[in-house]
């Protein structure tokens, strides 16, 4: 879905914070040892910080808010996987950014699902993978 027509669904809202301009992204790739895809950087950069209806949370590299911060979150949602990951490898088969194909946690719904990329060489071509927060089980888009 493109952004025009996302905006046609959900509104921009008023007043946007933690949006990021050109020299934060630099900085943020920078600390990443990436770039992130454009589409995250534009909907970032067009919403803020924030959530979906008050369910869809997407971490933001600008969020003062640390549940939100899109570097403290996703630290912390790799922590949880290598303890799951270690207690039941067949339910976590996949590795951890920075490597090829690993997981980079990006956002989390109210039921405890976690939103992560399956990274590449090219941030373009990342796909998605949600962890089911109630059944465990994984849903890659």
């Amino acid at each position: 879905m493109s952004l025009e027509r996302l905006k046609t669904i959900l509104p921009v809202p008023e007043k946007i914070y933690g949006s990021g301009d050109i020299s934060q992204w630099k900085e943020a790739e920078k600390e990443l040892g990436s770039k992130f895809p454009a589409d995250y950087k534009e909907f970032i950069s067009t919403y803020g910080t924030g959530g979906v209806c008050g369910f869809l949370w997407i971490y933001s590299p600008f969020s003062d808010n640390e549940n939100l911060n899109f570097f403290i979150r996703s630290k912390e949602e790799n922590d949880a996987y290598i303890i799951s990951k270690q207690k039941f490898p067949d339910d976590f088969p996949h590795s951890l950014f920075p490597v090829e194909g690993g997981l980079l946690p990006w956002g989390v719904t109210d039921n405890g699902d976690v939103l992560n990329w399956i990274t590449s060489n090219n941030p373009e071509e990342w796909s998605v993978l949600v962890y089911d927060g109630g059944t465990g089980e994984s849903y890659e888009y």
